[in-house]
């Protein structure tokens, strides 16, 4: 059975995420975790009890509006920070999946560096992949898995896997795409992309060449306006890597992000 974090502070944003989630995995066992930390601003609308009202109404409209046997909730509220609270219930569950909200037209700097979303990115103390999914995102089943890499990292099997799930729970096409900035592979790079097509040998995939733009956020929006099949991109947590280089550009202050699909974060997992 899948365990499954569904954060929420009752904005569309976080509903939207819950509803990908759900669709998502809907033909899938799996225990949703709905999540709400509380924090206690006196200047703030509402008091603790409005909060716990409205996760307990969320809980149960989920319910009714879900209607699928296959899936089971159960609800955590806490005083406390979201990264947190977020934190502690997935080691404490062994979660699956985190899915969280994401603006999908904002400055880079608004939806990475000032969301929850991210921090839960540069600090979750639990190995597991998280789904940013975008505010006004119309989910439909992903035709394809975009997963972007300059091969100078050695996947494990476990890394992968969250990846691989969602491939083989909707026959998904994964298509890796190697961002490069040399003109040749180093033979490092050769057997780390040998490694990757050997773990990904039970799903159908493909690999394409792409090369490096001004930023990794540019080199991304370009990958998806060409690639209009693409459901969702996929990226590793690495602390060299393409997402951390993502939170680390200049970019962020001044360009525009405008990503239309949902983005996989899978964590980073010694063998």
């Amino acid at each position: 059975m899948l365990k499954i974090v569904l954060p929420t502070d009752f904005s569309a944003n976080a509903q939207n995420a819950i509803d990908y989630a759900l669709f998502l995995f809907e033909n899938e066992e799996c225990t949703f975790y709905l999540l709400h930390a509380y924090h206690d601003v006196p200047s703030a609308p509402g008091t603790r009890l409005d909060a716990i009202k409205n996760l307990e109404r969320l809980t149960q409209h989920t319910e009714r509006k879900n209607n699928n046997t296959k899936h089971r909730f159960q609800t955590i509220f806490e005083t406390d920070s979201v990264l947190n609270l977020i934190n502690r219930t997935a080691i404490d569950n062994a979660v699956d999946y985190i899915f969280m909200g994401s603006k999908g037209y904002s400055t880079l700097h608004e939806v990475f560096l000032g969301s929850n979303t991210v921090d839960v990115l540069k600090y979750l103390a639990h190995p597991c992949a998280v789904i940013a999914v975008p505010e006004d995102y119309d989910y439909d089943l992903p035709d394809t898995i975009t997963l972007a890499s300059d091969y100078k990292h050695t996947f494990t099997p476990s890394e992968v896997a969250p990846l691989i799930a969602i491939s083989k729970l909707w026959n998904t096409t994964v298509s890796i795409a190697h961002i490069h900035t040399e003109k040749e592979l180093s033979d490092e790079q050769k057997a780390n992309k040998s490694v990757l097509k050997h773990i990904l040998n039970e799903v159908d995939t493909n690999f394409i060449e792409l090369e490096m733009k001004n930023s990794v956020a540019s080199t991304l929006l370009f990958l998806e306006k060409e690639n209009p099949n693409i459901g969702m991109v996929s990226l590793l947590n690495t602390k060299h890597g393409f997402f951390q280089k993502l939170l680390r550009e200049p970019i962020l202050r001044n360009t525009c992000f405008q990503t239309r699909v949902p983005l996989l974060v899978l964590p980073q997992i010694a063998p």
